[in-house]
């Protein structure tokens, strides 16, 4: 692995990503900077969570480098983030900081900047190809350039920027035996589908699917390079048009590949007969809800046809993962039922079944941003109704966390305060219950409405049309 040395003048890049070192190398985008940044001239070395304040590659101190480019990708990663500039003795806060000069990019903050606005000198809001040149120049000059988002300047308008032209494969990784994943290969960005309550669908649309030929030379060329079965990744792979040829032609090449969870609409036998020969032991595909719900969220699929795909994949060997929400709005107790029936369903095809429940977070840019979130007691009882449900293994997402993310999701500046005393504390997760005990967060779990605290960043729907789509919702979904 090459990389720039050090040299006496160079501006220098502290790439950060606040999570463990393990997730870190699983992030594409991690990889992707760490050698683009090279390529401009920069010396850069990576820093992790739990790796410290000091640089992996030659242990500078994180208080030494011209600027802090962290990468987040999960919102309670912002306790880390700043938890991390405590340790290097740099002030959290961009007024009392003069260095180093923080950026912040990832999908969280591209859909609601405001929660890390008192941190950051520089927010990227959206994709990285289209943001670039201007974060070159800025890092380079030190001078504001159009296309960021200053923090500094208060809330104000500001436009997710996606890229329309970024096929061009980078192939150079980081090989790393303890990634969490395997090495990723986009085969596209956006979503063609916009169930309601995902944020990365609203605010990487319009769907720009990658040329399949140029995807599997890429993940041919990385498995031959690394001997690591590459991952595909988008949103919905299984929505690519030429997603059975792709697996066709990998399967005659004798290349291994990861598929991510699928659109269970798009899945037919001959698709689930090709998964199988690339080597994948495991479906995953997420029925979400009951059936009644599901469809209400953007998913159109039946149970029948949900059955019929586990059935096909225990035939072929394959364990199934189903992926299940609890606490979506309008959620009744037939509905959990419903889950529970389809559950014994499926598992009376023999299937080796591993169910995963997440509780249902409000996310800023999506339609049911407007909806509280369920209380934590009705989530901690769905989670162990369907838990009672006929499984091989089960986890959950804990509620009292999946509300601290919302918390943190749904805020405004006024979050801040939050994250930085948590993150100074020595119980960060203990700061927060206590906050949700005495009431601070209720905001959570109360309905909201226009202006939001991310209301001026300008996506692909107006927030006009998002209001449309739940209040469609709720006449479909709740009667009202």
């Amino acid at each position: 692995m090459r990389r720039t040395s050090y040299r006496k003048n160079a501006i220098k890049i502290a790439l950060l990503y606040p999570s463990t070192y393990s997730v870190a190398m699983s992030s594409a985008v991690f990889h992707i900077l760490y050698f683009k940044l090279q390529d401009a001239g920069f010396y850069v070395e990576r820093f992790t969570a739990d790796r410290g304040p000091r640089g992996i590659e030659d242990g500078t101190p994180l208080s030494h480098f011209d600027y802090i480019v962290a990468a987040v990708h999960y919102e309670l990663d912002y306790i880390n983030l700043v938890k991390l500039l405590l340790e290097a003795g740099v002030p959290p806060r961009a007024a009392r900081r003069e260095a180093p000069r923080l950026i912040i990019g990832g999908p969280p903050v591209t859909a609601n900047p405001e929660p890390v606005a008192e941190f950051a000198d520089v927010i990227a809001v959206g994709e990285l190809e289209p943001l670039w040149d201007s974060l070159i120049e800025y890092m380079t000059t030190g001078e504001e350039v159009e296309g960021l988002y200053y923090p500094q300047r208060g809330p104000h308008p500001v436009k997710i920027r996606h890229a329309e032209n970024w096929s061009a494969a980078d192939y150079r990784r980081i090989p790393e035996a303890e990634a969490a994943f395997s090495l990723s290969v986009e085969l596209a960005r956006g979503c063609p589908y916009s169930c309601l309550f995902c944020m990365e669908s609203y605010i990487s649309k319009p769907y720009r699917p990658r040329d399949w030929g140029a995807v599997l030379q890429e993940a041919a060329w990385l498995y031959r390079k690394y001997g690591i079965r590459p991952s595909l990744v988008a949103l919905t792979a299984s929505a690519h048009r030429h997603f059975k040829e792709l697996l066709s032609e990998a399967v005659r090449q004798k290349l291994q590949l990861s598929i991510p969870s699928l659109r269970a609409e798009l899945l037919d036998d001959e698709t689930l007969e090709l998964i199988a020969q690339l080597g994948q032991r495991t479906i995953t595909i997420a029925p979400e809800s009951s059936e009644r719900l599901r469809k209400a969220l953007g998913k159109d699929i039946s149970d029948g046809e949900i059955i019929r795909i586990v059935r096909k994949a225990a035939e072929l060997g394959m364990r199934v993962k189903l992926y299940l929400l609890v606490g979506v709005p309008c959620e009744r107790d037939g509905d959990v039922q419903d889950l529970k029936r389809l559950l014994a369903e499926a598992k009376k095809t023999g299937a080796y079944l591993y169910v995963s429940v997440n509780p249902l977070v409000p996310k800023p840019q999506t339609p049911l941003q407007y909806h509280p979130m369920a209380p934590i007691p009705y989530l901690k009882k769905a989670i162990r109704a369907v838990e009672e449900s006929p499984h091989d293994a089960f986890s959950h997402y804990d509620p009292v966390l999946a509300a601290i993310q919302a918390a943190i999701s749904l805020g405004g500046r006024e979050v801040s305060v939050h994250i930085e005393n948590s993150a100074a504390s020595n119980a960060p997760l203990g700061y927060w219950k206590r906050l949700l005990k005495n009431g601070a967060l209720d905001y959570v779990f109360k309905p909201r409405d226009d202006p939001l605290p991310w209301g001026h960043v300008e996506g692909f729907f107006s927030s006009q049309q998002l209001k449309s789509m739940y209040e469609a919702f709720l006449k479909t979904a709740c009667g009202h």
